[in-house]
Parts: structure tokens; sequence; C-alpha cells
């Protein structure tokens, strides 16, 4: 626990969450769910193999994606997944992202029947079938994500139970976890980061409760950095509830916090846009202490 008034440090265990918080505050959880976004294929022509990484759902037969081929792939080649189903490269786009059309099939069949779960890249083994119902969140709900919104995993029925009993709120955001989340920042300074977008959605119920929680002097406390993301996007512009939006905003040092009073995050990878965040919340050196 970092705490911002004190700048002390303590070490706790998660399941004492509630010690820190009044039934004031309003706790936003990201309902996000991680779909089987990576799929194995092979060129129709070639049989040469290609990786398809699934960014976004576009439509039912549409989506947009990341490829990796030996040799590089051209608008109309056709790729087969487990010998079954077929799609085909209609774009390319500057960022390493294409669109490709399901020929034969659903994205709704493609992914539950042929696609794996994207574990993160520092845990290093393969997937599995039951990485499907355990690379999610006790709230995950809307299908959309690449990774899973690692903070909230630290939630379970108990703690949610302890947290219902000292009539401790939780509402809810949708943002769809894209794979620039993993993207290190390789520029020196930061402000020449390219920073990845995201579609995010916060509910009218979840405003409302914002504005009651305001009110009456409690704290918003956001699950994650991507809870912390789509609040300040929302709040930073004029966006309408209940709808998505594209949010590219790039968190940090300097930046005013116009919503977000608590934080409850991981630990974070070296170099990545969300430890730059964490800083710009608190200090760089407490945070790299901690």
């Amino acid at each position: 626990v970092l705490n911002r008034c004190t700048n002390k440090i303590i070490d706790e265990k998660f399941k004492n969450i509630g010690k820190y918080l009044s039934e004031k505050d309003l706790i936003i959880i990201n309902d996000t769910k991680v779909i089987p976004a990576r799929l194995r294929g092979k060129r129709k022509n070639t049989n040469g193999k290609v990786e398809v990484f699934i960014e976004r759902i576009l439509q039912n037969n549409i989506i947009q994606c990341q490829l990796k081929s030996t040799r590089k792939l051209k608008i109309g080649d056709i790729i087969v997944i487990d010998d079954i189903i077929e799609i085909m490269l209609i774009k390319n786009f500057s960022n390493n992202i294409s669109e490709v059309k399901i020929l034969n099939s659903s994205s709704k069949i493609l992914l539950s029947n042929h696609g794996t779960v994207p574990l993160p890249p520092y845990i290093s083994r393969a997937p599995t079938e039951i990485d499907k119902k355990l690379y999610q969140t006790i709230f995950a709900s809307k299908d959309g994500s690449v990774a899973a919104p690692t903070a909230a995993l630290h939630f379970d029925k108990e703690i949610i139970k302890k947290l219902e009993n000292k009539q401790i709120k939780i509402c809810n955001i949708t943002l769809h976890i894209g794979m620039g989340t993993f993207s290190a920042i390789k520029t020196e300074d930061i402000n020449n980061h390219n920073m990845h977008s995201e579609l995010y959605s916060i509910p009218s119920e979840t405003i409302r409760q914002i504005k009651k929680c305001k009110d009456k002097n409690g704290k918003i406390v956001a699950v994650g950095t991507t809870v912390a993301r789509a609040l300040e996007s929302f709040y930073s512009g004029n966006y309408n509830a209940n709808e998505f939006h594209e949010t590219n905003i790039f968190i940090k040092p300097g930046y005013n916090f116009k919503i977000v009073d608590h934080l409850i995050t991981n630990f974070h990878l070296p170099k990545s846009s969300l430890l730059i965040m964490v800083s710009a919340f608190y200090n760089k050196d407490k945070v790299m202490e901690a």
C-alpha cells in the first residue's frame, strides 16, 4: 500500500483491501472478457505457417489482427485454420495490423473452436483449454480483450462479500485490451512514443454512481490501469455514456487526474506505458522502491 499523504509503504494482504476504504467510496472494475485470440494456420497455396493474433472483431466475418509468417502475405492471400476455416487478407495498415475476412464461417465459431488464450509473455508455458476459464477475472462478461485486466484477478467472492458487508459499492466500465498494452516503449523520450488505441464504454449507471460518490466526498477506486484509462479519457472530453469510444490517451508524469482517487494495480513490466501511468499517479522513485 502506497500512501500518498504519508509517503509510507505498507506490506499488506489483498484480502484486507476493505481496511483502506469506506462506505462513501466507489470501486470501479473492467468487465471485459478475454477472447481466445491466437490462431495457427497455413497459407492455402504453399502450406507455409501463419500465426494469426486477433486484435479486434469488427463484424461477424471481419476481424483486425496481426499476422506473422516467414514470407510477407499479400492482399487476396488465403490462410487455412485447422484445415477447416479459410480467411482472406483484405487490408494492410501501417501499424502491423491487417484486416481479414472469414470466408466460410463466423468469428464466434473461429474463436471458440480454434483459438487459444493469448497468455502474457511473462507466463512461459503453452496455453491449455482450462485457461479460457482461469485467465479471466470474476467480473468478466463482455468478450473483446486479448489480455485480462489483471488487477481484478485478486478479487474473489469472499473479498466481494466483505466489501458488500461494509456497504462499499462496485460499478463497471468496459475497456477491451489490445496487444499494444504489451508494447515496450522504444523511444528515448516518452513524448515521442506512439500510444496504442483501445475501445471503451462507460455505462450511465456508473456515471450516476461516480457523481453520487463525489458529492459525498467519497473516493473513486480504479481497479487497474484500464479502468483509470477509460475514466480519464471519458472525463477529458464530451462523450456519450453506453457507447463505445476510442482512446489513445497517454497518461504520464505531469498529468492531472480528473476522476480517479485511488488505484489498485499490479507490478508492471519495465519500459511499459502502464508503469509510466502508475508513476504519474504517485511518484516514480516511490513506485520503483515498491
